[in-house]
């Protein structure tokens, strides 16, 4: 990595003026190569040579590069008019020959109000700054060689009775592959009250997300299934507020931190191929729409059980239902039930992973050598997908399972509370179809911190400058209706963290444990 800034400025009257020129390079390479072999006849020998069996060999390289040429120019009048602005240009090894180049300038402005004459009347106010933003960044992270057409030597080949080993194209290579880009607009207004006592920032964020790096399906027919193309728009925006407090100032103090984000999204645009985008992690789906939100849950929505006979022959059915079992909405009112993803089957969003707004609130106590801090996280309006609930209601056997399912369908004469089926074996639809009785309410708060210390007086003991003890919980106390214990889950079918179109799932995740500690701190 190599790089190589200038930097100016320049001060004339109440002008200043700063400029910055700069060239960086950066390169990454990796080489991988292994050997095993195993049935050694004794420990003395232990090269690959004496292992009677030797496995083949496995290597890799990867290696990427990337040139950027940089410029900001920052200009203030009397340090209350504030102007920067800035360009890059980027060009990455990952791109295809056509598009291997992306220009990403900003602009920023500001203006610190509090500093003109007639904000002097209003002595209670101590900072005014309103700020604004619009600038452009991009993204490579595509991994490497994905625009290639790429070979792999593991290949066989049959001709006539003799199988023959060769080499064939793997990857749909693309040149026109590309920069993803996101243009982000921000405004924001920074205040202080009573010498900033109490301060107060929102801000205001409406960002785009385009040329998206994914991978498209493409016909069969071609000899592949994806090709790794720019496409798509999304859009997000939102609004968050925090507030910062002295509360009580003196021998005992009291300051309090809060802050709150409303945030929403769009899907713009997807690919030619189609207006709709549909992401599954084990029987959990969602989907992106056109005209939507990202990400959202999408399966069936539970109508109760088929209470009996008459209930049964009256309502949308599907071919395997029977009385006694599951019930789902027909959603295009043709008076049948379907479990396809498009428009012909029955499915609909049932619930949305992403929150309406987050919050935190930190409070800060200190009386004498006392202090004491207590913080809280939350979330409201979010949903669970509680995908553990496939195994643990599982009807199709003689499995454990929650204590809810008592309340089962038995007959016409006790069909339970409308939640779960019967046991007869082949009706498991309501395990094996991702549906809305799975979806619960993520709306938590946490209380993830207390800390209670205590710092002794200052050199009472001798050679010690300041001791503090103190005891803390972690995890102290989490109030929420979701039953299984970690609202914050966050993990696809295989345990991995998911991508931005699987969140909100829980797979029986570990639960954040409650820690205590104690603690001392000295310093000599």
């Amino acid at each position: 990595m190599s790089e190589t800034t200038a930097n100016y400025s320049k001060e004339i009257g109440n002008h200043t003026f700063e400029l910055l020129l700069g060239y960086t390079t950066q390169r990454f390479r990796s080489d991988y190569s292994a050997i095993s072999g195993s049935n050694f006849s004794d420990d003395r020998i232990q090269t690959i040579d004496a292992a009677l069996v030797k496995n083949n060999p496995t290597m890799d390289v990867q290696e990427w590069s990337m040139i950027s040429y940089l410029s900001r120019v920052n200009y203030s009048y009397k340090g209350k008019y504030l102007i920067g602005a800035s360009i890059r240009r980027d060009g990455s090894s990952r791109f295809g020959s056509n598009n291997k180049w992306g220009n990403f300038p900003s602009v920023s402005l500001g203006w610190i109000v509090s500093d003109e004459a007639f904000m002097g009347k209003l002595k209670s106010v101590s900072l005014l700054k309103v700020r604004g933003s619009y600038g452009m960044i991009g993204n490579n992270n595509i991994g490497n060689y994905t625009h290639y057409n790429t070979v792999s030597g593991n290949t066989n080949a049959v001709f006539g009775s003799t199988v023959a080993s060769g080499s064939a194209v793997t990857n749909l290579g693309n040149d026109d592959l590309g920069w993803e880009k996101t243009r982000q607009l921000d405004f924001g207004v920074d205040l202080g009250f009573f010498n900033n006592r109490i301060t107060f920032t929102y801000d205001y964020y409406n960002k785009i997300t385009s040329n998206m790096l994914y991978s498209l399906p493409v016909p069969e027919e071609s000899g592949f299934s994806t090709l790794i193309g720019n496409v798509g728009k999304l859009k997000f925006w939102g609004h968050e507020f925090s507030i910062n407090s002295h509360n009580i100032v003196g021998t005992f103090n009291w300051s309090t931190n809060f802050n709150i984000s409303f945030s929403d999204n769009r899907v713009l645009a997807l690919s030619d191929l189609s207006n709709q985008l549909v992401a599954y992690s084990g029987i959990v789906s969602t989907i992106s729409r056109v005209g939507g939100r990202i990400g959202q849950f999408y399966g069936m929505a539970q109508d109760g059980i088929y209470v009996n006979q008459s209930d049964y022959d009256q309502s949308p059915k599907a071919v395997d239902s029977q009385v006694g079992t599951i019930k789902f909405h027909d959603v295009n009112d043709d008076k049948q039930i379907t479990y396809g993803d498009d428009e012909s089957g029955d499915k609909a969003e049932i619930g949305n992973p992403l929150p309406k707004f987050t919050f935190g609130l930190t409070n800060n106590f200190e009386y004498k050598n006392f202090d004491l801090t207590i913080v809280a996280t939350g979330t409201y309006g979010n949903k669970i997908a509680a995908a553990v609930e496939q195994g643990m209601a599982n009807l199709d056997g003689p499995f454990n399972v929650m204590k809810e399912v008592k309340d089962r369908w038995r007959s016409p004469d006790n069909p339970g509370a409308g939640l779960y089926g019967k046991t007869t074996s082949g009706t498991s639809r309501e395990r094996d179809i991702f549906h809305s009785r799975f979806v619960y309410d993520g709306s938590n708060l946490t209380i993830k911190n207390i800390t209670l210390g205590y710092t002794l007086p200052a050199n009472l003991i001798k050679f010690v400058s300041r001791l503090r003890v103190y005891a803390s919980v972690q995890q102290a106390f989490v109030f929420s209706k979701y039953k299984y214990g970690n609202p914050e889950v966050g993990v696809d079918f295989n345990g991995n963290s998911p991508g931005a179109l699987l969140q909100g799932i829980d797979y029986s995740t570990y639960p954040v444990p409650r820690t205590f500690t104690f603690g001392l701190n000295i310093n000599f």
